[in-house]
């Protein structure tokens, strides 16, 4: 696996969490399947700019070197929580016709922001460590790129 694709793979841990604490929540509370239609219905105005969010960054990550995603690791979450925010306040403006008060906002981008650097410490924490397990996508002067060149042929 390379460097891009992990980083593009871990985009979808804020799901897999958000799934398995649903999951674990309505187990041990023994609430039903209208309890996580409810849960799953009334996530949308997370999960809708998230996968807005996640598709750009996925094309952005496809074959960066690995400097890349420690520099864009400090500095997706500030982006998340505006680009949240601005989700946010055009969904509220859409279906109740006035905006949130200032300050909402504002408390809305802070945890946006800090949910969004705890979920993304664990894949850089594991592409820091696992750094030489994974092959690089470095770039040759021909134009060719190295980690799908030694995939495809075992012996270059």
């Amino acid at each position: 696996m390379t460097q891009s694709r992990f980083f593009q793979i871990s985009l979808l841990l804020p799901f897999m969490i958000w799934g398995l604490c649903l999951g674990i929540f309505s187990f041990a509370y023994k609430e039903g399947a209208v309890f996580i239609l409810n849960n799953l219905y009334n996530a949308y105005r997370v999960f809708v700019p998230y996968l807005v969010f996640a598709a750009v960054l996925w094309k952005f990550a496809y074959h960066k070197p690995y400097q890349w995603f420690v520099l864009m690791a400090s500095v997706i979450p500030v982006v998340w929580g505006i680009f949240f925010v601005l989700f946010y306040l055009l969904s509220t403006l859409v279906t109740s016709g006035t905006p949130e008060k200032g300050y909402v906002l504002l408390i809305m981008a802070f945890w946006a922001m800090v949910i969004a650097y705890l979920v993304e410490c664990i894949p850089l924490l594991l592409l820091v460590i696992l750094k030489h397990d994974f092959k690089s996508d470095e770039v040759n002067a021909d134009g060719k790129i190295d980690a799908y060149l030694s995939e495809s042929r075992p012996g270059a």
